[in-house]
């Protein structure tokens, strides 16, 4: 799986040392594991598509790929698509900001393209969130209503959510309760969890299918499998981490240190119990009970990461706490 990528310079080899430093739990490690972390993550043919740089840099950048990507899971198909900036303007200074990975429209519907790693215990309200922020943008003042696009939010997961089904993609819209009459179609939610496919998957794959494996497993091809369909070539040619410019390989590098810090910190939540509790909680109906619980759970994990120097962009990321949540500890 190794290639050439793994000759990196003196130079480099220092800058990516001094980023492990930035880091806490990288300080005290020798340089010999300093340097097995480097090139675990730079020796590799094909960037990590489950880290969200990688993600937004081959899909937030070719508009081919990307339609490529929305026509295999969306029911209409795309032939043309605008990208948009990946921030939200907010009504008011206080408002929460908004930042997704890729974002994009057609003339008639606009697109989230997300990928999470990690998850965290708000990840449905978060992409309630995304959604209805676009739909709130789309209007200006004195616009009429009919200019309101349907929005989808399509995210691709490394992990399981809790569902009544095992299924490759979840799809979500407004309905009437009892008839299961469509409100309309103006927001979509697609949760696309790619660990489930070991449970879905059949010796001749699906489009889908195809994806989901590409998408779990890029940065573990030394090149591109000879039962892979070649449409998918220019994926695995913009993946190259070859390709990558030396600001790139830096950001990439950043990107990917970042990914396993939030996913120590998924583990240390894991180990604790909190999302068992809180999932066995609401299954014996303690709703009230169990947001207080969280709530002080979240706190004391957050107090024990910031005493052990874990960044706090990404103690608010994982957590969802706010800064000023942090500050009062």
């Amino acid at each position: 799986m190794q290639n050439a990528n793994n000759n990196l310079s003196p130079e480099q080899l220092e800058l990516y040392k001094s980023i492990l430093d930035e880091y806490n739990r990288y300080r005290g490690v020798s340089e010999e594991e300093k340097e097995d972390v480097i090139l675990k993550i730079s020796s590799t043919t094909f960037i990590d598509l489950l880290c969200d740089w990688a993600f937004k840099h081959v899909f937030g950048h070719n508009k081919e790929l990307l339609m490529m990507l929305l026509n295999d899971f969306l029911p209409e198909k795309v032939i043309d698509i605008e990208y948009d900036p990946n921030e939200t303007d907010i009504f008011r200074g206080e408002d929460k900001q908004v930042i997704m990975d890729v974002i994009c429209h057609t003339e008639n519907r606009s697109f989230i393209v997300e990928m999470q790693k990690s998850s965290n215990s708000n990840f449905r309200n978060r992409m309630l969130y995304y959604g209805a922020a676009t739909i709130t943008r789309q209007l200006s003042s004195g616009d009429d209503y009919s200019k309101m696009v349907p929005v989808y939010v399509i995210c691709f997961m490394d992990f399981r959510l809790n569902h009544l089904t095992d299924q490759l993609v979840y799809r979500y819209q407004i309905r009437e309760q009892d008839s299961g009459e469509p409100y309309g179609n103006q927001l979509s939610i697609y949760f696309c969890e790619l660990p489930r496919l070991a449970s879905q998957k059949k010796e001749k794959l699906s489009p889908i299918e195809e994806w989901f494996e590409i998408l779990l497993n890029m940065s573990k091809f030394a090149e591109k499998p000879a039962d892979v369909n070649k449409r998918f070539d220019p994926v695995f040619d913009a993946c190259k981490q070859a390709r990558l410019q030396k600001q790139e390989l830096e950001q990439y590098f950043r990107a990917m240190i970042s990914e396993q810090e939030k996913q120590g910190i998924a583990a240390f939540y894991r180990e604790e119990g909190y999302q068992e509790g809180v999932e066995k909680g609401r299954e014996e109906g303690r709703e009230e009970g169990i947001g207080e619980g969280m709530k002080m759970g979240k706190l004391a994990v957050a107090k024990a990461l910031l005493a052990n120097g874990i960044a706090r962009e990404v103690i608010v990321s994982c957590t969802g706490l706010t800064e000023e949540q942090l500050k009062a500890l």
